[in-house]
């Protein structure tokens, strides 16, 4: 199968070379290689973000990388890359009348108004099928507080509806879209995934770069984007834990901390609370750095309101840490409560401090956790089951190629 990847606003090939970035470009970059070792061929259309790239890169076996020139080469948020979308979709529309794939696979709202801009743009002799993942939907991030543009939840209603297939991470968003008028049996849940060969418990620790332990304290880590809130409730629960230290892993990519303005409003917040001593904030790790920190604490707490893409949740699981996060978003699906971690209903200093007390005060239920995440993770988020749930959607869509697919393992149990 030929499958074109639409992903204005991210790149794949950071990830793909293992330099620190963020969650989508992990996602395209580990998803379309396991879906090329499936056999199929994928090439990832991105907005160009840098005058040196080149007009294609090649991914790895089965995997291109098609970088159109829409708008300022430099790097934009999803949000600003709306402005460009419409010249992205025309290149886009160009690049696949000349190469045309069997299907569509648009990664966020953005990437969904090009692909199906682009997509009937196309003269095909059956329209060409477009599926759309949302990691994160407008309504949920207001709910939470976020900011965002207001008529985005108007323009993901619609790609939603236009859509052949939507995929999100979580039952929770399911409902959200159920809410929004999209039938269930259109969505499908597909979790952002983890790599158990890289991330696992058993390997080198690093932390000590970061942060030397001090000994018989409590290391806490988290991985933060500081521009949406969530590292401050975590400094708030260190004054009532004495015991513990906080490694705060700051992202997105481009975060550079003695410039960042979010980082350094972050430091003097631990200052004035008094617990700078006990704070330790990184920049963004490279990808072969983050498992070696995370096996050396004792447990993952995220403070976030909302976690969209819940990686660093599975990825911390993998490595075999018990997990404190709030029972919202991808959180919700990832941890099981009382099994490999604690789900909270608020994210409040006071609850999040009680729950990382009772999970230090039970070392025997706090491993059992672990060794519980470190399951869960291998069975049910890595990428090869990722790869294989997304090809099945692509299959719903495809009928006609039905037959031409290779069977994945259990198929006939559904």
């Amino acid at each position: 199968m030929k499958i074109a990847m639409v992903v204005e606003h991210a790149n794949p090939l950071p990830a793909h070379k293992g330099e620190p970035t963020g969650a989508d470009s992990v996602h395209i970059a580990a998803l379309s290689r396991h879906l090329a070792k499936l056999g199929h061929r994928v090439t990832v259309y991105v907005r160009r973000q840098d005058p040196e790239q080149p007009e294609r890169a090649r991914m790895g076996r089965g995997v291109h990388v098609e970088h159109l020139a829409a708008g300022e080469a430099r790097p934009l948020s999803e949000d600003n890359a709306a402005e460009h979308t419409g010249a992205f979709a025309a290149l886009l529309s160009e690049r696949i009348a000349e190469d045309t794939p069997d299907v569509l696979h648009a990664v966020g709202w953005t990437s969904g108004l090009a692909a199906i801009t682009a997509a009937g743009g196309v003269d095909t002799p059956e329209p060409l099928p477009v599926v759309q993942t949302f990691h994160s939907l407008n309504v949920a991030e207001r709910r939470a507080g976020l900011t965002a543009r207001p008529d985005r939840a108007r323009i993901e209603a619609a790609i939603a509806g236009r859509a052949d297939a939507v995929v999100v991470n979580s039952d929770d968003q399911r409902f959200e879209l159920a809410r929004m008028g999209v039938p269930r049996p259109r969505v499908s849940v597909v979790p952002f995934g983890v790599d158990p060969d890289q991330f696992g418990p058993e390997g080198a620790t690093t932390a000590e770069t970061w942060s030397p332990r001090k000994k018989g304290s409590t290391r806490v880590v988290t991985v933060a984007d500081l521009s949406h809130g969530g590292a401050e409730v975590l400094i708030d629960a260190l004054r009532r834990l004495p015991e513990a230290e906080l490694t705060i892993v700051a992202g997105p990519a481009q975060v550079e901390v003695p410039l960042n303005e979010d980082a350094r409003r972050l430091e003097l917040y631990a200052k004035e609370a008094g617990v700078e001593d006990r704070v330790a904030l990184t920049g963004p790790l490279a990808r072969k750095e983050l498992p070696r920190l995370l096996r050396s604490a004792d447990v993952f707490v995220s403070g976030a309101a909302y976690e969209p893409y819940g990686g660093a949740v599975v990825e911390a699981m993998a490595c075999g840490l018990p997990v404190i996060a709030r029972g919202t978003g991808s959180a919700s699906s990832a941890v099981l409560h009382g099994t490999t971690g604690t789900l909270l209903r608020v994210s409040r200093p006071d609850a999040v401090a009680r729950a990382v007390r009772a999970m230090m005060g039970e070392p025997t239920m706090s491993t059992a956790y672990g060794i519980a995440g470190v399951d869960r993770a291998s069975s049910r988020f890595a990428w090869e089951r990722v790869a294989v749930e997304t090809e099945q959607v692509y299959r719903r869509v495809c009928p006609e190629r039905e037959a031409e697919l290779p069977r994945a393992a259990g198929d006939d149990a559904h």
